[in-house]
């Protein structure tokens, strides 16, 4: 018992962060509209079939968006080796790292209605035990957060305040972090009294209908995909993990885990052995990696970011726009910057806006769209290396390449 108890907290405190079915509609052949649309070249099914055997993708699902509207739909392979349940647009996957552009937009709803500022220091909204006492800390606003300008790490050692210090002025470079993330999102929880996923849950998830998409690091369904590395599942899988362990808590305590707060985390961190401190925060509600969601859900999302079937709920324009407007570059020179929780860069028509994914190298996932013309693309698998697949993807249907499939997001700062 005591071993399992070791194993379990062990799980806690170091989480980061077959068949073939497919559908098409509305498709053209291989020509390009005058419009910059994106398209599926008519051999391209075949195509893909040759990709994902060659990279030992077990399970992939994409969806194409024109004008505001799906195109095409397409679904191969499993959602885990060995099983026979299919990949279709409704299974779940890790989105991973592009739950920070799903989180932005929710931070942003809430600075619409006035509940946070964008220019005011976290650490005045609340500061983590886990952090330093170092000045510099205090300077970090969300804005510098959802820009990737903080200065913090992607991650640092809780054990190792020294890890978790600015490592130049907040505002003044890029660098990738997803430390930056989770701390908005102990700010969120503070300012809204509840969880993350219950936010996301009333703010967006809710309205925009996307009713397969959750932050709670907890699924019981049987379409969620599961991790592949290298073609075999993978050793470690996130949440299922504890998911045991978690749930006899959840009943216990008579609280859905989607309902769980941070401070429920970190209790229930501390059940998986007593007899240790409690770990200073639990990553598994996470709002830079945690994101749980179908291709259909992540589809609605970006059509979201292109402004297009506007509703009362949504961000403001004027907050969309800047959102999804160039504020700091990746590296000087290039073409390559972020907005407000995205990524951006040169499209066929305009802007190429969106996010990338990749948890452990269990996961791909891939949302892009163009605000101006309206197409989008989304693309989620269950082994990392989809990684390669969604660039020939990408790269076939926009006829463009991008400029991230390359990018050190991470840059040393003397170049």
């Amino acid at each position: 018992m005591e071993d399992q108890m070791q194993a379990t907290r062990r799980a806690f405190v170091g989480a980061a962060t077959g068949g073939a079915s497919a559908v098409l509609i509305n498709t053209p052949a291989d020509a390009r509209s005058a419009a910059g649309g994106w398209t599926i070249p008519s051999d391209f099914p075949s195509r893909l079939a040759t990709w994902v055997r060659a990279a030992c993708v077990p399970g992939l699902c994409a969806i194409l968006v024109r004008n505001g509207e799906v195109a095409w739909v397409h679904a191969v392979g499993v959602t885990k080796l060995g099983t026979t349940q299919k990949v279709d647009a409704d299974t779940m996957f890790e989105a991973a790292s592009i739950s920070k552009a799903v989180f932005a937009y929710i931070v942003l709803q809430l600075a619409d209605q006035g509940v946070l500022e964008l220019d005011k220091p976290l650490a005045e909204y609340f500061r983590p035990n886990y952090l330093s006492t170092d000045a510099a800390l205090a300077t970090i606003t969300a804005r510098h957060v959802l820009t990737h300008t903080s200065g913090l790490p992607n991650w640092g050692d809780d054990n190792k305040p020294e890890s978790l210090i600015p490592q130049f002025l907040p505002g003044s470079h890029f660098s990738y972090s997803g430390e930056g993330v989770f701390w908005l999102q102990l700010v969120v929880e503070k300012l809204t009294h509840e969880g993350l996923d219950a936010t996301a849950r009333r703010l967006l998830f809710g309205p925009a209908g996307m009713t397969r998409s959750t932050f709670s690091a907890y699924v019981e369904d049987p379409n969620v995909a599961w991790g592949h590395v290298g073609g075999r599942v993978a050793n470690g899988q996130g949440w299922r993990d504890v998911s045991g362990f978690v749930s006899r808590l959840a009943a216990e305590w008579k609280k859905p885990v989607r309902d769980w707060t941070q401070a429920d985390w970190i209790k229930a961190g501390a059940s998986a052995d007593p007899k240790s401190n409690p770990p200073k925060r639990v990553r598994f509600a996470n709002a830079a990696s945690s994101l749980i969601t179908s291709t259909r859900d992540l589809a609605r999302f970006a059509v979201l970011l292109s402004g297009r079937k506007r509703a009362s709920w949504q961000v403001r324009e004027t907050t969309r726009v800047a959102m999804t407007s160039p504020i700091v570059a990746v590296r000087q020179g290039v073409p390559h910057w972020w907005g407000l929780g995205l990524e951006i860069e040169n499209g066929t028509r305009g802007r190429r806006i969106g996010h990338e994914g990749n948890n452990d190298g269990r996961c791909a996932a891939y949302m892009a769209t163009e605000p101006e013309t309206g197409n989008a693309l989304v693309i989620m698998t269950n082994d990392g290396a989809g990684f390669g697949v969604y660039q020939r993807m990408v790269q076939t249907i926009t006829g463009r390449d991008q400029l991230s499939f390359i990018a050190n997001e991470n840059p040393p700062l003397d170049i």
